[in-house]
């Protein structure tokens, strides 16, 4: 009798110690672009390498922010990046210019081969805005490209991209979807503007 008495106060001190604690939602941007030829030419026998994108240091965190009204900014509790958007972005830009099949090559910043050109990328802002009543809200993206020319050192392109989106929904999901959608937008202006580039 001690004995099954011991155990059930065992079992309801260790219940009444544990401690939930709240799931966290992972997000990722995936742009999911089209494949598409251009009649470009003049790039196709340059390699081109990307350098690892610059930006404020809250977009190389795991951590979701957003912004109420004018000037507060809060912090997601329940959800984060499933990597930091510094790295989602630059991986995006990437993946666009390597399938866009403008250039002989396209390499990020890690490897060690040799390029023509070299790709900058300033990521200035990628948050989402609420209105002060946290109502509505929209996703704002706008990123500055600069296309360097590693033998002279000379600027050879430089061109400013922004895009704001009206979220779906005020809340992390609805954020992260006109986020997605906002980089999608940014990145087909890129592609026209790089095919551009390479006439």
């Amino acid at each position: 009798m001690i004995r099954l008495f011991l155990s059930m106060l065992t079992f309801f001190v260790l219940v009444g110690c544990s401690t939930t604690v709240p799931y966290i939602s992972k997000f990722i941007i995936k742009s999911n672009l089209q494949n598409r030829e251009f009649d470009s030419k003049k790039c196709k026998d340059i390699s081109l390498k990307v350098a690892h994108a610059f930006s404020p240091n809250v977009l190389k965190t795991l951590n979701m922010n957003y912004v109420v009204g004018a000037d507060k900014e809060y912090t997601y509790t329940q959800s984060q990046w499933a990597d930091s958007p510094n790295n989602l972005i630059t991986e995006e830009l990437i993946e666009m210019l390597r399938d866009s099949g403008l250039f002989k090559s396209v390499q990020s910043s890690k490897s060690r081969s040799d390029s023509e050109l070299l790709l900058e990328t300033n990521i200035e802002d990628f948050m989402q805005y609420f209105s002060v009543d946290e109502n509505s809200s929209y996703s704002n993206i706008a990123i500055t490209l600069t296309l360097i020319d590693t033998k002279s050192n000379r600027i050879v392109s430089s061109k400013h991209f922004k895009n704001r989106v009206v979220a779906s929904s005020a809340d992390a999901n609805g954020g992260v979807n006109a986020l997605n959608e906002a980089l999608v937008n940014v990145l087909l202006e890129v592609r026209k503007y790089m095919a551009g580039v390479c006439k």
